[in-house]
């Protein structure tokens, strides 16, 4: 288990009052700017995050629903501004209700300056429907990051304050909703928001929450012979009036019905229109032979998507029906290719034959930066291709299984290796490790695949542990640490900890119980649960102990420490932290011994990194000349091991160390220098806190317009990413002010 940072840190952003040595210290201490002769210049460093456009893009060819669009304009017009427009779409599948919404909102975009967000409520999909919790956070990600709420009315709390700003309307595309107590809770705060969902079935119990609902009907004869005409071109359509007529009445009005045979027609130009609507008819015959219980509209899309699948090259047939079966949100050429046995490239053009065909849809305009091109399965497809699954693979269910969950172990162990150096290394067990894997060149792109693909990575440990797959389990869960570390989404790691802790009981595996444990315990500290916390790493450090594992119980007892540090127990928090200070030392000296150069960069860093914390204490039982010294030892390491973010957070609270004993100038020159630090590493978070303390330095100096400045730049940090902590520096500011 990497280091933890201590309760100051952005993993928890803990808020703490002291007196130290007649001088009041709120939160994470360290302080500078300009005392005597030295001026420190604040730049103004604000992080905006870029308005949503999350919506899915509009199908290329459209036709007809101009009665839909007007519906759905006077519905929202007579909804008025003034509360939540809600809007419930519904209809069977394939009708088009999700391109119909898409449509509408995307014609009325400029009425939405606060953003256009999408969330897929998979109320339809296998392990469908999505938790509230999981949407919540997604959404609350995308319009305010950096919140870190703890349960599902916490999220959606701050989810109904972050819309509730004063003229940023929203809109939000709810997609595949199964009950209106699933929309109920996803619902943003203020005025002025359009949401609009769609079901197969109508939510009436969304007219509580004055509702409007729309009934999507089959495309009439009319528009549907004019989608042909615009996709096939007149003359083919035109030429076969009777052919014509035959695949509009087996499409039974249905636009993905449509398409899918205009997929298949437009791949074959020379083919008479006649002799395609033979082959449907035939298919047609098949399917409602075997599947007699088929509605109408049921039976035209799964005929279509036959017809298409049998025309398929067998590479793409593969692609479709196993990635199409499998657990996966969506699905890149990495994941096509790890499934399939093909290249990358190769998985790129089966994709793009199956986009082609009507038969997985893009996710977004363009290529995702990290993964490519992204498709998803509509529901009936991936319904279907299941199926065709089951029929043609019928023994190969557990055999793809691991090759999906080996393909997601194996490129987030790469972007927690790349990430968290230190992380203490576990075994990886694949049995399909991918031949054409993902890789990263910067730790950017590694950060960013493990958030592109956060929902995958979720669905994949929790079809693990159903599969009783447990060394999958705890495996994956392992790897998510640095964007659990970047993120705290609490609920990510609550649901995966949760199985991951029983299934490495169920292995056995006691170095892996025991780092699952003590990372889930981070995570109830991070969510201000301290006594749960510590009872956690009081379990931890008993089975480090049992085991004999040295490393572990250090672990424990730094952990420990920086618990009762974050619950303002100084004094409890000392003596662990002296603990683990002498095991980690031994520890460092014996890898140096053995000559292993990774482990002793690791325990290196862990000597600092318990160094920093035990400073903070020695700070708040005011022994600041104390504090010098081990906060100075400690950043001397992290500078020599070019760990940027922790040398500055020890050269912070180095700082605070200095004017605590009374040096303002010498805290002025370290805090403007943990400042800049800060600034050229591109923490946000610390960008804001350093100038927080530097503050508290000049505030205690005297320079209180000074100290005011850097408050104010804090708080316009803090705001879009932590509004708790943008509260506590306000706090601040009116204390300065009277």
């Amino acid at each position: 288990m990497i280091p933890s940072h201590p309760p100051d840190s952005p993993l928890t952003g803990r808020a703490i009052s002291n007196q130290l040595a007649h001088s009041t210290v709120y939160g994470p201490v360290i302080q500078a700017d300009s005392v005597a002769d030295v001026h420190v210049t604040v730049h103004e460093a604000v992080f905006t995050p870029p308005t949503p456009r999350q919506l899915p893009p509009v199908p290329a060819v459209w036709t007809d629903r101009t009665y839909d669009l007007v519906q759905l304009a006077a519905a929202v017009d007579r909804l008025g501004a003034d509360s939540v427009r809600l809007i419930a779409i519904s209809g069977p599948s394939g009708i088009g209700k999700t391109a119909l919404a898409t449509k509408f909102l995307h014609m009325h975009l400029e009425q939405f300056p606060g953003g256009a967000l999408y969330a897929d409520l998979r109320g339809y999909a296998p392990g469908g429907p999505a938790s509230a919790s999981e949407i919540l956070a997604r959404l609350l990600r995308s319009v305010r990051p950096g919140v870190r709420a703890t349960s599902a009315e916490e999220l959606g709390a701050w989810w109904r304050t972050a819309t509730a700003v004063p003229d940023r309307p929203v809109c939000v595309l709810l997609d595949n909703a199964t009950d209106a107590d699933q929309v109920q809770a996803l619902l943003p705060g203020g005025q002025g928001h359009v949401v609009v969902t769609t079901s197969r079935h109508v939510l009436g119990g969304l007219a509580g929450h004055g509702a409007r609902f729309h009934r999507v009907e089959p495309l009439d004869d009319e528009a549907a012979q004019d989608y042909l005409v615009r996709q096939l071109g007149r003359e083919r359509v035109i030429g076969e009036r009777q052919a014509t007529a035959r695949i509009v009445r087996l499409s039974a009005g249905l636009p993905m019905a449509l398409a899918v045979v205009v997929g298949t027609l437009a791949a074959q130009p020379d083919q008479p229109l006649a002799a395609a609507t033979s082959a449907l008819m035939h298919t047609r015959d098949s399917v409602r032979l075997s599947h007699p219980v088929l509605t109408l509209q049921e039976v035209a899309v799964t005929t279509a998507l036959d017809d298409r699948y049998q025309q398929l090259p067998p590479a793409a047939a593969t692609v479709y029906r196993r990635s199409g079966s499998m657990f996966p949100l969506d699905v890149d050429p990495a994941l096509a290719a790890a499934l399939s046995g093909l290249t990358q490239s190769a998985a790129r053009e089966a994709l793009d034959v199956l986009r082609s065909a009507g038969m997985i849809e893009a996710v977004q305009a363009g290529d995702d930066p990290v993964r490519g091109a992204v498709y998803r399965y509509h529901d009936s497809a991936r319904e279907h291709a299941a199926e065709r699954f089951a029929q043609e693979e019928p023994d190969g269910a557990q055999e793809v299984l691991r090759m999906a969950l080996d393909f997601f172990l194996d490129a987030a162990s790469r972007a927690e290796r790349r990430l968290t150096p230190t992380h203490r290394p576990l075994a990886r067990e694949y049995r399909f490790e991918p031949a054409d894997p993902v890789t990263f060149n910067t730790d950017a792109e590694a950060l960013a695949w493990l958030e592109a693909q956060q929902d995958n990575l979720r669905a994949a440990v929790i079809t693990a542990a159903a599969a009783g797959l447990d060394s999958s389990v705890w495996q994956l869960t392992h790897a998510l640490w640095p964007l659990l570390r970047a993120h705290h989404d609490y609920d990510l790691w609550t649901v995966t900890h949760s199985h991951a802790a029983r299934a490495a009981r169920n292995c056995q595996d006691s170095a892996a119980e025991l780092e699952i444990l003590g990372t889930w315990a981070v995570g109830i500290r991070g969510a201000g649960q301290h006594d749960e916390a510590i009872e956690a790493f009081d379990q931890v450090l008993h089975l480090a102990r049992s085991a004999n594992d040295g490393r572990g119980e250090a672990q424990a007892l730094h952990e420990l420490g920086a618990t009762h540090l974050a619950a303002n127990c100084p004094a409890d928090a000392e003596p662990f932290l002296l603990q683990a200070l002498t095991r980690r030392t031994e520890l460092a000296r014996q890898a140096e011994a053995d000559e292993d150069t990774r482990e002793e960069i690791t325990f290196r860093r862990a000597v600092a990194i318990t160094k920093v914390c035990l400073g903070q204490v020695q700070l708040l039982l005011e022994r600041s000349s104390e504090a010098i010294g081990t906060l100075s030892s400690a950043r001397a390491t992290l500078v020599s091991l070019q760990d940027s973010i922790d040398a500055a957070r020890a050269l912070a609270w180095l700082a605070r160390a200095h004017a605590i004993d009374g040096d303002l100038d010498e805290a002025a020159l370290l805090g403007r220098q943990a400042v800049d630090e800060f600034d050229r590493a591109g923490s946000p978070r610390w960008r804001a806190h350093s100038r927080e303390l530097l503050g508290q330095t000049l505030q205690a100096a005297g320079r209180r317009n000074d100290a005011e400045a850097l408050y104010q730049r804090a708080v316009a940090i803090y705001t879009p990413i932590s509004p708790r902590d943008a509260d506590r520096v306000r706090q601040q500011l009116r204390a300065l002010s009277s």
